[in-house]
């Protein structure tokens, strides 16, 4: 067999996937070609360096509304199976899709089934086509695999869950010291850090909270240079951490065991993912375009509070410091280890490209 998989961008906490999906690969005869582009329509999305990974220059078209691969087809002919994203904002996707299907050769488009506006979202119908003209569908969450068997029983469906870091990798470390709420993310404004700023200094102000708490922000984005100032304006230079982009394992392990629970003041996604996968529950905003990975969030994982609101975000900061043990950490990691790992990810992917039935999880 030989495959492709061509992908708008591939960003670097992509690496541990990748690592084991080629290495189902290198023990046999099938051949796998991944081919990326530079940058996303949101230049703040950007491909990393993998080892055998081929990478184009994207174009972004009508405004940055509309995207096009350079140089792409060339890797896409003669292949028994290609992937390729379910965007309808990638031109790239379209040809090949329309492409093989004339041809019929095997196609699957690989993503979220809904935008992130959910299915009353205008492009949603775009979706559905695209999902229609492809010969599978690999899910990026268990739910969306089980509503798409729903609204298509005869479509061929698998689950590529979005983990981050393999299984073996997964595991739940005891520690008596707990004083951290971290907010792992871009600094941008769908994900509202100041929201989380204003919050944590209203817990601070309460009293409620041990005097060696702390918030730390882990990220880049447009929003850090400011955010950087309000901590000084607020005076919580000394309470406030700002370390920019972490992406060393070791380093984040450390961070997450000392947390007292992670935030999530704006839309979450693959942060629920990563932070329930080091055992640490998150508190999230309760009315958000939320990512499809919210449906890890549950009563044993997380809590909710009002989007938006400052005062119910401090609440639920203090609630959470008055018991940091109020959860079920080893439980937690041993879910993401089952269903969410990068191992489990790159399973799905492969029994996909093989056209092999999956096992419900």
């Amino acid at each position: 067999m030989r495959a492709v998989a061509v992908l708008a961008v591939l960003p670097d906490y992509r690496r541990n996937f990748v690592v084991e999906l080629q290495k189902s690969f290198a023990d046999s005869d099938d051949e796998l070609v991944l081919v990326v582009g530079d940058a996303h329509l949101d230049r703040t999305v950007k491909s990393a360096s993998f080892p055998g990974v081929v990478q184009v220059r994207n174009r972004a078209l009508l405004g940055r509304r509309i995207l096009w691969q350079v140089g792409v087809m060339k890797h896409v002919r003669g292949t028994d199976v290609a992937v390729v994203d379910l965007n309808p904002r990638s031109l790239t996707a379209w040809a090949i899709l329309l492409r093989r299907k004339l041809a019929r050769q095997r196609t699957l488009v690989w993503g979220h089934i809904h935008p992130r506006r959910g299915a009353a979202a205008a492009t949603a119908p775009l979706r559905r086509l695209m999902r229609r003209l492809a010969d599978g569908v690999i899910s990026y969450t268990w739910s969306d695999g089980r509503r798409v068997r729903t609204e298509d029983r005869s479509a061929d469906v698998w689950v590529a869950a979005n983990g981050l870091y393999p299984s073996s990798l997964l595991d739940y470390s005891p520690t008596s010291s707990r004083t951290r709420f971290l907010c792992v993310g871009r600094i941008e404004p769908a994900k509202r850090p100041f929201l989380a700023l204003q919050a944590f200094a209203l817990a601070l102000k309460s009293g409620r909270l041990a005097a060696d708490t702390r918030l730390t922000f882990v990220g880049e984005g447009s929003q850090h240079a400011e955010l950087a100032i309000r901590v000084q304006d607020a005076g919580l230079s000394d309470r406030v951490d700002l370390l920019g982009h972490v992406s060393d394992f070791a380093r984040l392990r450390d961070l997450y065991s000392e947390s007292i629970a992670s935030l999530s003041p704006g839309y979450v996604g693959l942060s629920l993912t990563q932070s329930l996968g080091f055992g640490v529950a998150m508190l999230i905003a309760d009315d958000e375009p939320h990512a499809p990975e919210i449906e890890l969030a549950t009563d044993r994982t997380s809590r909710m509070f009002r989007a938006g609101d400052a005062e119910s975000f401090a609440t639920a900061m203090t609630e959470a410091a008055a018991d940091p043990e109020q959860w079920d950490r080893e439980s937690i990691v041993q879910a993401v280890r089952d269903t969410y790992s990068s191992s489990v990810m790159a399973e799905g992917f492969r029994l996909a490209l093989d056209g092999t039935r999956q096992e419900a999880r």
